[in-house]
């Protein structure tokens, strides 16, 4: 258990394919502002600058190179790009960077089977733990996602019965007793206009009392 945690972090990984014969391989760096080793493997075998100190000075003097960030920078610009030559032999692998201004090539050495080993495990596991990095940033996602639908339906259903409960009102009791209020004589069929009265008559009864007296 010991081992695995001093396994090698991994930087920048890309997947180059040999165009001859189709065969993938794993070409990644071991991030650092100070050093720079790039591996190439099929996932059997590992080839690897191994830079020393003193063997990375001496190759930034060769070629131009300032800052070891240079080297991180412009691997991944080239592999980006696809402008990667890649020449695998047995102990030894070529690797140049075919449209880069300085020309950068690097020759990798086979590992021995347990350095292999343990260059294999850290790029292994450096993938299991992108794999549940990017489960979790979906998960997050989703639960946003779910988090914001729920709050939209919350507020349109708030406004839905606010709306709801003010088109009630106007047709409440309120709004009766408004109707209610009418002019005296206005007409419930035609508004505003008055209503014709009925004829009463004469009332003979009345009249045959005042002719008696």
């Amino acid at each position: 258990m010991e081992a695995e945690h001093r396994l090698p972090s991994i930087g920048s990984l890309h997947i180059h394919t040999l165009p001859e014969s189709h065969q993938r391989y794993l070409c990644y760096t071991h991030p650092g502002t100070q050093s720079f080793n790039l591996c190439v493997t099929n996932v059997v075998d590992v080839w690897s600058t191994g830079f020393s100190a003193q063997k990375l000075e001496e190759h930034k003097s060769a070629h131009g190179v300032k800052t070891a960030e240079e080297y991180h920078s412009r691997t991944r610009v080239a592999f980006q790009k696809a402008a990667v030559s890649l020449t695998v032999l047995d102990n030894i692998t070529l690797l140049k960077y075919s449209q880069d201004d300085l020309g950068l090539t690097f020759d990798l050495y086979k590992l021995s089977i347990p350095e292999a080993k343990t260059e294999i495990q850290s790029v292994m596991f450096h993938l299991v733990d992108q794999i549940h990095h990017l489960e979790n940033q979906l998960k997050a996602s989703e639960e946003s996602n779910a988090l914001n639908l729920e709050k939209t339906m919350q507020r349109t259903q708030r406004m839905f019965l606010a709306d709801y409960g003010s088109k009630r009102k106007g047709n409440g009791p309120e709004s009766s007793l408004v109707a209610k209020k009418r002019p005296a004589g206005e007409s419930l069929i035609n508004p505003g206009s008055k209503r014709t009265m009925a004829p009463t008559g004469v009332s003979f009864e009345d009249n045959t009392l005042e002719s008696d007296e």
